[in-house]
């Protein structure tokens, strides 16, 4: 019951407001307001982002990159959650924020919001998966079969056994997600349980088991940690090895180190991408964006406090001869290898420490089954509304599970072969590549829709959730952090060549912009009248009870 009402009139609600927006019923609409919150969760993921760049957040600014950047992030990505959150309780369908901007201004700025989102999520799901299958080698794999999985070379500079690892769990997740909602909502509500349990029992055992901090480092204090690669402490600067030849002041290194709080909130507009398959889809993808970042800061915070009190010697964590490497090689430690966390756990708990890495392995794998959930439902959406090239074939629903089949398959083959590019590209640097690019072109996508939202007004009669009088400064704050993190992100430190990407791919899409989409791409189109849209429901559930023999 909800506010009164039956759970079947709140689904012929729902698809009432599907059909004013213009689409028929045609995904499985079953998701409850706790799965529709779990899905997000899943994707933030903290024992993914925040795992994965810890060592990252730590060289470039030592404990200050979660004492005090963990919280500073999470008021400016609090305000991004809460004014999408407006916006997504004003048009529930999924592909949220391509429609919105469409809806809010025009078809044009809902094409580059689209295409902004669907690079952020194919980077997303390519950075969550490569992640997971380096920890699943490193802490079940290497130790099942006495092994070194992840550097194994099968094409030299071209695929590893971490990008065979990935190729295999994104098959897995595929399978899954094709099968239907049901399974993929039972699977999130799992994740959420699972990423607490093992959150609680980190917090717990490194808390009152633990080891003294031996790293040296001050609590809270900008310490950039690499005296030999592209900053430099006891000097005073920060030199980019990549970009020019300048001095920049260390206090730099912090705001590069927020990459780590950053990354991890990402992909919680997942709760509108399932909108339409989500019962009273309007306050449940609302607070199921709101709700994932907020819990997320809370667990997280003290996650990641419980292992910054509790650091092993810093030559524990890197290589004594970093003072000498190369890029190439000191990236492989600083640059989202994993090793920081592993390496902390073990120190303080042992072979427990080993058992919670494999946790944590576990919970990276549920975090890529959602984000390949979400990132399909986006692809597909689009390509509803022949957005994309190859929509014809990429907007087919499966009749028997009535999930979006051929997107979720072209999320994952897409996906996997972005990361093999930025494997050939970056070696080991790959992860901070993409990261960085899903980090970029999700908040873009983000930012148009939340400034949108602040210079036009009809989309305001619509929403049923709303922050007031505080909508209009929460949204411009938004906004601002949105700016500056563009910034931040594709600046040219070490190992981070994503602004030449981000560049370049900006160029094609204003050549495929003006080239066919300024005058062929229509927009959301309506799929028919309010009998058309019913007749249509009625063939997918003929069609899906002819298939089960039902």
């Amino acid at each position: 019951m909800t506010q009164g009402r039956s759970r079947e009139d709140v689904i012929k609600q729902d698809v009432h407001d599907l059909h004013r927006l213009g689409y028929a019923q045609e995904l499985f609409r079953n998701m409850g307001g706790f799965s529709n919150f779990a899905i997000s969760f899943s994707i933030i993921s903290i024992l993914t982002g925040a795992v994965i760049l810890y060592d990252y957040g730590l060289a470039w600014a030592g404990t200050a990159a979660v004492v005090i950047g963990w919280p500073l992030v999470t008021v400016f990505v609090l305000a991004i959650a809460a004014s999408m959150s407006e916006v997504a309780s004003a048009y529930p369908t999924a592909g949220g924020l391509y429609y919105w901007a469409s809806k809010m201004k025009n078809k044009n700025w809902g094409w580059w919001t689209a295409w902004l989102n669907l690079i952020g999520q194919f980077a997303i799901v390519a950075g969550i998966n490569y992640a997971a299958a380096g920890f699943l080698n490193a802490t079940i794999i290497d130790r099942l079969f006495a092994t070194t999985f992840n550097t194994y070379e099968l094409i030299p500079g071209v695929l590893n056994g971490q990008l065979i690892t990935m190729g295999i769990l994104m098959l897995v997740q595929l399978a899954m997600n094709i099968a239907g909602i049901n399974l993929v909502a039972l699977l999130n509500q799992v994740s959420v349980w699972w990423h607490i349990v093992i959150v609680a029992a980190v917090v717990i055992l490194v808390l009152v088991t633990g080891k003294p901090n031996e790293s040296g480092l001050t609590l809270g204090a900008i310490q950039p940690l690499d005296q030999g690669g592209s900053w430099n402490n006891n000097l005073g600067f920060v030199n980019l090895q990549y970009g020019p030849a300048i001095a920049y002041p260390v206090v730099l290194a912090f705001f590069f180190s927020l990459l780590q709080a950053n990354w991890t909130y990402t992909g919680y507009d997942a709760s509108a991408h399932v909108a339409e398959e989500t019962v009273g889809a309007r306050m449940a993808s609302a607070w199921g964006i709101f709700l994932s970042v907020a819990v997320s800061a809370i667990v997280g915070y003290l996650f990641l406090i419980a292992l910054t009190l509790h650091l092993p010697s810093l030559g524990t964590l890197f290589p004594a001869d970093l003072a000498n490497a190369d890029a190439a090689t000191y990236s492989q430690y600083y640059f989202g290898g994993g090793v920081a966390v592993i390496d902390i756990l073990v120190y303080n708990l042992g072979q427990l420490g080993n058992i919670l890495a494999a946790g944590i392995a576990i919970a990276m794998a549920f975090c890529g089954l959602s984000s390949v959930a979400s990132a399909g439902r986006m692809l597909y959406a689009f390509s509803r509304d022949d957005g994309v090239p190859g929509s014809g074939w990429l907007k087919k629903v499966s009749h028997r599970y009535r999930t979006p089949a051929n997107a979720l398959v072209g999320i994952v083959v897409v996906s996997w072969l972005f990361t093999v590019a930025a494997f050939i590209v970056g070696t080991g640097t790959a992860i901070i590549i993409v990261t960085a690019i899903s980090t970029i072109f999700l908040y873009a996508a983000y930012g148009i829709c939340i400034y949108l939202g602040v210079t036009t007004s009809e989309w305001r009669s619509h929403r049923v959730w709303s922050l007031g009088r505080w909508s209009m400064p929460i949204a411009w704050i938004a906004i601002f952090w949105v700016v500056v993190l563009m910034v931040l992100f594709s600046f040219p430190t070490s190992g981070n060549i994503s602004w030449p990407f981000m560049i370049g791919t900006v160029v094609l899409l204003v050549v495929y912009y003006f080239a066919w989409a300024k005058n062929r791409f229509a927009g959301p189109r309506v799929m028919g009248a309010e009998a058309e849209l019913t007749e249509l429901e009625k063939e997918f559930e003929h069609a899906a009870a002819d298939l089960t023999g039902a």
